[in-house]
């Protein structure tokens, strides 16, 4: 296997009003993102889980697809949460804030961040450039 990159995208975790009581996550905590495949909502559902594996919400969709190809074909997504939860009133509900970290081949990780690019204006972004993985 080649070496391995990683890219940054600032965004949230959408639907954590669902689950706030029972899996609560704290500024810092690292969660794991991974395809629901079961989800009647979104077929590319990407559902992010707290370190006690308790789902707190879910991957914005405007970012689901992209996310769930890149987990099925190569690469890890975790999330890092970087604030506290808010609610920014477009009937999202509650949201938390996080720095999604892609890990994977920088081909392909080239090609995800050309395709996030093209949508960057609707879905207001924050991208970090490629870099090899810090140990």
């Amino acid at each position: 296997m080649g070496e391995e990159y990683e890219v940054f995208i600032k965004s949230s975790v959408r639907g954590y009003h669902a689950y706030f009581v029972d899996a609560p996550v704290t500024i810092g905590e690292v969660l794991a993102c991974e395809r629901e495949d079961n989800n009647a909502h979104d077929k590319y559902a990407i559902a992010v889980k707290n370190e006690a594996q308790l789902l707190v919400g879910h991957v914005p969709r405007e970012l689901s697809k992209i996310f769930s190809r890149f987990l099925a074909d190569y690469g890890d997504i975790e999330a890092e949460c970087i604030g506290v939860r808010y609610n920014r009133g477009e009937g999202k509900g509650l949201e938390i804030p996080v720095d999604y970290r892609l890990t994977g081949n920088s081909n392909y990780l080239e090609k995800l961040v050309t395709s996030l690019n093209k949508r960057e204006p609707t879905c207001h972004l924050d991208i970090s450039n490629i870099r090899k993985c810090q140990i």
